[in-house]
């Protein structure tokens, strides 16, 4: 199996300083949009390709796209005044746009298929650019209970949640907030490991950190685990870098 397909990568032009506030925040209104995208793509792999880097600093000197290794690197046209000047929205759609463009001429020339890009342009604007996964349910032992992971972004923070079913009435319980790492999140690894403990507790337990998070029914608390300690403390940035 080979290495699956990692990101798309929109290196803009900006008149900010390197982390500056306003820096941090146009590169994650930007990554923020171009991992939607991917999810979107719903874990299609283009033909020996990783990653897509949208290098506008190149538009019109360029002739051709690059490949090295498993990475493409494209040119692409953007507009800083233009862009500056739009409302977050509409820069959404922006980014959405030169994303999406990109695809679709890599798509003619590497002969992608076409269809999961128009999907996941169409996904995006439907859901008008909410970023929500939804993993499988899971039934309790006693199967009387389901639930599921639930991740959700913004711009800057990755929630992970619980949609638990029982007895009848559904509710949406918060395990956590983190930073978002875009597609280096290492919630997209975790959530992997969603599991019910007992009859009463649901969360995430990854073995190989000895690391764990859940809900319990019973306490209607959230507890932390790290090597076999128990704490109310979120320790997840302590735990997972990305």
């Amino acid at each position: 199996m080979g290495t699956p397909f990692s990101d798309i990568t929109l290196y803009a032009p900006t008149p900010h300083t390197v982390g500056s506030n306003q820096y941090i925040e146009e590169t994650a209104l930007k990554n923020y949009i171009c991992d939607l995208y991917g999810i979107c793509m719903h874990g299609y792999k283009p033909p020996n390709t990783t990653r897509v880097s949208i290098q506008p600093s190149f538009y019109n000197i360029w002739a051709k796209t690059w490949r090295d290794g498993s990475l493409i690197s494209v040119a692409a046209y953007f507009n800083y005044d233009e862009y500056s000047k739009l409302s977050t929205k509409d820069k959404y759609k922006y980014i959405l746009e030169i994303v999406h463009g990109t695809m679709l001429k890599l798509s003619l020339e590497y002969k992608w298929d076409k269809r999961v890009f128009e999907k996941a342009y169409h996904e995006i604007l439907e859901n008008d650019f909410t970023f929500k996964i939804d993993y499988p349910k899971k039934q309790s032992r006693d199967k009387q209970k389901h639930a599921n992971i639930v991740l959700t972004k913004t711009e800057m923070t990755t929630t992970i949640s619980i949609l638990l079913e029982n007895s009848g009435e559904i509710s949406l319980i918060k395990l956590f907030d983190k930073k978002n790492w875009w597609w280096y999140d290492s919630t997209y690894k975790l959530t992997k490991y969603s599991k019910w403990f007992d009859n009463d507790r649901f969360g995430l337990f990854y073995k190989p950190k000895n690391w764990g998070v859940w809900h319990s029914i019973k306490d209607n608390k959230i507890v932390f685990e790290k090597e076999g300690i128990l704490s109310d403390r979120n320790n997840v940035g302590d735990v997972f870098t990305f």
